[in-house]
């Protein structure tokens, strides 16, 4: 895949124009914007222009001399992601505009809740592999899109996981142990909700795979869907009708944290899995956590 395939021209686009706005509103030529933050007005310019991408060390002096508080690191952050999933820059920019996101994951931890060590580990994992530099830039991507449940308003989350998840060891124990205690502390969160699919459910309504729905107003929502060569954003309002009844089931059969680590405790899959990732992960019970709140509860202030 070529460099160029990795671009999101819309938010190279969108940078180059915040950036134009930024320096025009403070009254300066692009020699006197350069000279602020050390670049050359030829720098500048080319960046202006979109003839240059934006670097994330450049996004980041941008901020700090700026006093821009992330923002154009946030933007430079949807440049890159193009690199792992070909429409995923057109499903961040949703996800970042969401009030709700409902989430289906049978394989792997939802990204927003992975820690930096278990992203990487799933990013180098990728086929065809990518050089270091990429994987770096992609997961620096991951991690600022997680800011999105940082926010003041906060999009109400529900996150419907299956076991399988759970169970797969992604970077060995100790990379485990810390992504459980990510799930753990997100969980803590009010507009944050977890829930694990258990094998003992059987057969369910998504045995085709990982799906998210997010609800952009109380009256639009998007569907998005994708595989190992891309993915797809649904309009379509019976296929998001479809997928909303979809995860309600999902969400009516699936268990409490805690009844899942019961059952790991009673067949010796679940002591062959205790040997290989730190008891302490049995141990946290979710339900500690989440049992006195109750699920669907949630306000928004």
């Amino acid at each position: 895949m070529s460099k160029k395939k990795l671009v999101n021209e819309a938010a190279v686009a969108l940078f180059a124009r915040e950036m134009f706005l930024k320096r025009n509103a403070s009254g300066l030529s692009q020699k006197e914007f350069g000279d602020l933050i050390g670049m050359s007005a030829q720098q500048i310019g080319a960046v202006e222009r979109q003839e240059r991408m934006p670097t994330r060390q450049f996004a980041q002096l941008l901020d700090e001399k700026l006093g821009a508080n992330g923002h154009f690191t946030e933007l430079w952050s949807a440049t890159k992601l193009l690199g792992h999933r070909r429409s995923l820059p057109k499903y961040v920019e949703l996800e970042r505009r969401a009030q709700n996101i409902r989430q289906f994951q049978p394989q792997v931890m939802p990204a927003l809740l992975q820690t930096e060590d278990y992203a990487a580990e799933v990013l180098r994992a990728a086929f065809p592999p990518k050089p270091y530099s990429e994987v770096d830039e992609l997961l620096a991507a991951r991690m600022a899109r997680q800011k999105v449940l940082d926010r003041d308003q906060s999009p109400l989350v529900e996150y419907v996981i299956d076991e399988a998840a759970l169970r797969r060891v992604v970077g060995g124990p100790d990379v485990m142990r810390a992504q459980w205690d990510q799930i753990i502390e997100r969980s803590q969160e009010p507009f944050v909700t977890v829930q694990v699919l258990p094998f003992d459910q059987g057969a369910h309504a998504a045995l085709e795979g990982a799906f998210t729905i997010l609800g952009l107003s109380p009256v639009e929502s998007v569907m998005y869907l994708e595989n190992a060569e891309g993915g797809q954003v649904y309009s379509d309002p019976q296929l998001v009708l479809n997928a909303t009844g979809r995860f309600n089931s999902l969400m009516a059969g699936a268990s409490h944290p805690q009844r899942v680590r019961t059952s790991w405790s009673e067949k010796g899959t679940g002591r062959e899995h205790a040997r290989r990732v730190p008891q302490v992960l049995l141990q946290r019970e979710l339900g500690r956590v989440r049992g006195s709140t109750g699920r669907g509860q949630h306000t928004r202030s």
